[in-house]
């Protein structure tokens, strides 16, 4: 790794820990530190005029969003982002999602669509500030709600589980300037399929959003494809 750039002052001490991890999220996620590199943390230290420690730390949280991973004997590498996996773990949410929203069609309550109208506001709010981090955070908690709404806990569970395993590509393709379209149109028109009750047109719609989803986050993976 280069030694620390002339033009990236010594981070501010009051805000460091965050500054160290929302450096290093953005550094994996554009590519400047790439899947598989090994991630030496005297070297990250030296790169942004920070001690080991924050370092460690960020680590650590970037670990957690699955960024970065952890390994006793090899220490912290950026993690591999398989095309394989994201076209598996999004076949799964289909499955998962559009059931659980024809459910939610048929139980949700009217504290739970307001929930939801809610999470679309800020959503749009997010979107219009470039705010990215808040609009993935509450487009998690969109779906999330929805699944909710089944009244099925084991299924909801799990469905917020695959939805977890997402957030990496969706950070990834909204670092890349990929994703970043206005998300209140979709979202909007499943919250009014859901007032609606229909459970039919809920449950395709969720299977089409989820589809479109997957296939805009493989196109930045083309190069990796298999043939």
């Amino acid at each position: 790794m280069p030694n620390r750039l002339p033009d990236e002052p010594a981070l501010v001490h009051q805000t460091i820990q965050a500054s160290v991890v929302e450096r290093l999220r953005q550094m994996i996620l554009s590519r400047r530190l790439l899947p598989g590199q090994r991630l030496a943390q005297d070297e990250l230290a030296r790169l942004l005029g920070v001690s080991r420690t924050p370092i460690r730390e960020a680590l650590h949280r970037l670990a957690s969003e699955g960024l970065v991973v952890l390994s006793p004997y090899r220490g912290a590498s950026v993690a591999n982002f398989s095309v394989a996996d994201l076209e598996e773990i999004y076949a799964v949410r289909v499955a998962l999602e559009s059931y659980a929203a024809r459910l939610a069609a048929q139980c949700i309550t009217e504290q739970e669509l307001e929930r939801l109208q809610h999470l679309l506001h800020v959503m749009q709010h997010a979107f219009e500030q470039h705010n990215f981090t808040l609009l993935l955070e509450a487009h998690h908690e969109f779906h999330a709600t929805l699944y909710a709404a089944s009244k099925k806990q084991r299924l909801s569970s799990l469905a917020s589980q695959y939805l977890k395993l997402t957030d990496v590509y969706q950070r990834m393709a909204l670092s890349l300037g990929r994703g970043a379209k206005d998300p209140v149109v979709e979202h909007g028109e499943i919250l009014e399929a859901l007032r609606q009750r229909d459970a039919e047109r809920v449950e395709q719609m969720i299977r089409t959003h989820l589809r479109m989803t997957v296939e805009e986050l493989l196109a930045l993976f083309d190069n990796d494809r298999a043939c």
